[in-house]
């Protein structure tokens, strides 16, 4: 049978033979779950419905999405008939087809036939190979967006180009082993980058200057070219096809721009900061400078962009502001502590809210109803702070459903929501929370209402409800995959993905796999404990109103307007500060201790829980507002890496998810939750076991604490009240290669030799020991204090090579070789007889 040719403009992409192929396709093989994780969230589950996965190369990406939505039919296309003919011959399933199509033209497929379109890495290929030139790519969307039905979702997860002007970097001037220096490489780059172009279109100009730092050279080039560079600099095996491809086609705001005018409604434009080419490739190998020489932090790696295609509006836009007149919706009060003279601003609005999420559940897990585009201007409001992760939305996004604590529970869900009685049983409190403790009287209540028959989706909410023509409509959602959406920071609106963490609380379910940065905890064998119930009885009274105002909170008014429909305006207050910036920094210390994890907390006095129960005493989690001039995530997390907590400082810290909104109904506020690790367990902060938290979590009144209690249970793979531990060698080899492993994972067996070929000895091997009996809950030593025994060691012999201080107080000498799989045995006999 003779095979066809692919378009001539890509057989200078061709790999050769089938074993290039494969090794090619093994590298990408390798990151294709992540990406269809951060992707898949967006394409609603329905039975039916049909996904594109656009230049889907090996095929692996389009299979995962048929299994993880086995109902709909999921079908991969591409250019190359060696990558169909590799994918077919791989994979199998029933609801999933590969063909050979122009990702451009996509001629197989017809108008308003598809629900879905993945292009993942595809787009500046089309470009690449098509001289360069950028309108094929909008050609690409024009078309796809022309197959799209209405509601149907358009997703890219590629590159995205940085903005103009000119910057300095500085390179190593170190050869590597079989390359260049990454300096030399960057001069061969600036000559011959865009290799398909004629001679003279070819390369970038760049210009040496003076280096600075030892084994370094300095550059002055433009951030475009530089950008080019970095993401490409580690693949020098395949460089010659690499110099082929140009990445970035669009800028982040080209790209909005185009998915309005094409009429697609921006579920969330986002840069990817992928945490493991950071640590890996970037960090300590380069850095970027503007031209005063201020450090400018890392480009993302990656972008996401998700549009829906609809008839009706596509973004919400501030048109003017306007005077705050005497009556308005929002409410000033202030409150003075009468023991530190602090005065206190709050704002409220008239009635508190009772949030409500209906549910029933199916063999993987469960559906929740939630409203879908509905109109939240905040989400996209400008303020003098910045968006320092560079996220942005329409104005549109997905909400819980939410009534008046006052109003009638079943006649609002029946008139307003279309849930009759009938259709539910069981109604369950969830959680009480403070929004926003420090400065919004707002507390929220919640209920689960557990479903037992079908109800009408896809129903609009009236005309007005949100003050706006469109308020959107119920939809239902995969609980799981909301709580991924929300790790791609799609899920902005905090309260939802709380009730659905609880949710799977109540409900003794495992949560689906955490997407985020894997969590490195420290030991502390010297940490105090605290009770959650010593905390709870705290009393404190500290507060009384005051008629002085500080003016920490500035009360804006303004119109609003949905772009795409006629006459669809609405005016809005909200309040944001006025001397530090929207952004909030919540933070959450934690070490391991004893085979638990403890997390630091705060005792704070404030008004807002004292208006509502008398006691202003309330359990949050470390948070500020931050500076003004933390303007990016490189200055957000340089000033986390130089702040105290207490007088603890900060040794390591990771992102604990994505931002998120903690009352966009009224104020601008993003918060941005990490997770720190710092150099002691500083007794100014409560020290709380997370298996104690989770047991009294319905107690929790701070929804910073409770959203980042959630992310931390959801990270670490802990529930407790499910959670049993495994005691096999693949996750003891797990814990190693996790807490003390930190180049690449090591491929650990039992002859591995802990000392020799981990590098792990001295009085780094007696925090090993220590870290080992602390994670699995045992004791080495016996009743003299010697770990011998467990060891079967005599008086001579030892573990480690002496290095410094030793905790055990040994003369090491004569050292006996110490294999993983010997501690393995250790660690199971100690853990059986105990």
């Amino acid at each position: 049978m003779t095979r066809k040719r692919m378009s001539t403009n890509y057989t200078d992409q061709d790999r050769g033979d089938k074993k290039s192929y494969q090794q090619y396709l093994e590298a990408m093989d390798a990151i294709s779950v992540e990406k269809v994780a951060s992707a898949s969230v967006f394409f609603e589950p329905k039975k039916g419905n049909t996904i594109v996965d656009v230049g889907m190369a090996s095929g692996t990406s389009t299979a995962i999405l048929a299994k993880l939505f086995p109902q709909m039919q999921i079908v991969g296309v591409d250019i190359n008939p060696k990558m169909v003919q590799i994918a077919q011959d791989t994979y199998n399933y029933q609801n999933l087809s590969f063909r050979e199509d122009d990702g451009e033209k996509l001629n197989t497929f017809a108008n308003n036939s598809i629900n879905g379109f993945f292009n993942c890495s595809a787009i500046h290929h089309i470009t690449s190979y098509n001289g360069y030139d950028t309108n094929r790519a909008l050609n690409t969307l024009r078309r796809q967006v022309e197959l799209l039905k209405d509601k149907g979702v358009l997703i890219i997860r590629d590159f995205v180009k940085p903005e103009e002007k000119e910057i300095i970097i500085e390179l190593s001037s170190i050869n590597k082993y079989t390359q260049p220096s990454d300096a030399e490489l960057f001069i061969q780059f600036a000559q011959t980058a865009r290799s398909l172009a004629s001679a003279n279109e070819r390369g970038f100009p760049i210009q040496e200057i003076n280096g600075i730092k030892k084994d370094t050279r300095r550059f002055q080039a433009f951030y475009t070219d530089v950008v080019e560079f970095i993401r490409r600099k580690d693949y020098y095996t395949n460089w010659d096809i690499e110099l082929q491809e140009e990445y970035g086609y669009f800028t982040q705001k080209e790209l909005e721009e185009i998915f309005r005018e094409l009429g697609l409604r921006i579920i969330l434009s986002s840069p990817i900061y992928n945490q493991w080419i950071i640590n890996n490739r970037y960090k300590n190998q380069f850095a970027i400078y503007d031209l005063s020489g201020k450090e400018i932090g890392f480009p993302p790696t990656n972008y996401l962009i998700a549009g829906e295609k609809m008839s009706g509006g596509k973004q919400i836009q501030l048109i003017r502001h306007l005077p705050v007149q005497k009556d308005s919706y929002l409410h000033f009060s202030s409150y003075i502590n009468l023991r530190t003279q602090n005065i206190y601003d709050v704002v409220e609005r008239p009635n508190n809210v009772l949030d409500i999420l209906p549910f029933y559940k199916h063999e993987k897990g469960f559906i929740i109803l939630a409203k879908h585009g509905y109109p939240r201007p905040l989400a996209n409001v400008k303020t003098d702070s910045s968006v320092l992760d560079n996220k942005h939305y329409s104005g549109y996004i997905p909400e819980g459903i939410t009534i008046g604590e006052t109003e009638d529970l079943e006649n609002a869900l029946d008139k307003r929501f279309g849930i009759e009685r009938k259709s539910y049983t069981d109604i369950t409190q969830s959680l009480n929370y403070y929004t926003s403790p420090g400065g919004i009287n707002e507390k929220v209540s919640s209920k689960l209402i557990e479903l037992t028959k079908p109800i009408t989706i896809n129903k609009y909410l009236a005309e007005g409800f949100s003050g706006f023509k469109e308020s959107g409509y119920i939809h239902e959602y995969d609980a799981a995959q909301l709580l991924n959406t929300a790790q791609t920071g799609a899920l902005v609106e905090a309260r939802l993905e709380l009730n659905i963490y609880n949710l799977f609380f109540k409900q003794n379910t495992s949560l689906p796999k955490w997407l985020g940065e894997k969590m490195k905890i420290k030991f502390d064998r010297f940490l105090k404990p605290t009770t959650f119930t010593e905390l709870l009885s705290l009393y404190a009274q500290d507060y009384e109103k005051n008629e002085k105002h500080t003016g920490f909170l500035i009360t804006r008014r303004a119109y609003f307007s949905e772009m795409g429909v006629e006459n669809s305006n609405a005016i809005f207050e909200y309040v944001y500060p006025s001397t530090v910036s929207s952004n909030t920094l919540v933070t959450l210390p934690v070490f391991k201790k004893d085979g638990q994890i403890y997390v630091g907390l705060e005792i704070q006095s404030l008004p807002v829980p004292q208006l509502h129960s008398g006691n202003s005493t309330i359990i949050t989690a470390p948070a500020q507002r931050l500076p003004k001039k933390v303007c990016n995530i490189h200055d957000l997390e340089e000033y986390i890496g130089n702040m105290k907590i207490g007088k603890g400082n900060v040794e390591y810290y990771s992102k604990l998810g994505e931002k998120y909104f903690p009352s966009v109904g009224v104020t601008t506020e993003q918060v941005y939750p990490y997770l720190v690790c710092l150099d002691r367990a500083d007794r100014s902060l409560k020290w709380v076991s997370l298996t104690e938290l989770y047991q009294h979590i319905n107690k929790i009144e701070d929804a910073h604490l409770l959203i980042s209690l959630c992310r931390l249970i959801h990270a670490t793979d802990f529930l407790p009240q499910q959670h049993v531990r495994d005691f096999s060698f693949e996750n003891f080899t797990n814990f190693i290669n996790d807490n003390f492993i930190f180049s690449d994972k090591a491929s650990l067996s039992r002859d591995t030799l802990v000392e020799k070929d981990l590098g792990i000895t001295g009085d780094d091997g007696d925090e090993f020991l220590l870290a080992i009996q602390d994670e699995y809950g045992i004791d080495f030593c016996d009743e003299t204090g010697s770990i011998r025994k467990a060891f079967d060691l005599k008086d001579n012999e030892y573990l480690f090579h002496s290095e410094g201080f030793n905790m055990f107080c040994f003369n090491k000498e004569n050292v006996i070789p110490l294999t993983v799989g010997q501690l393995y045995d250790v660690v199971v006999k100690f853990t059986n007889d105990k």
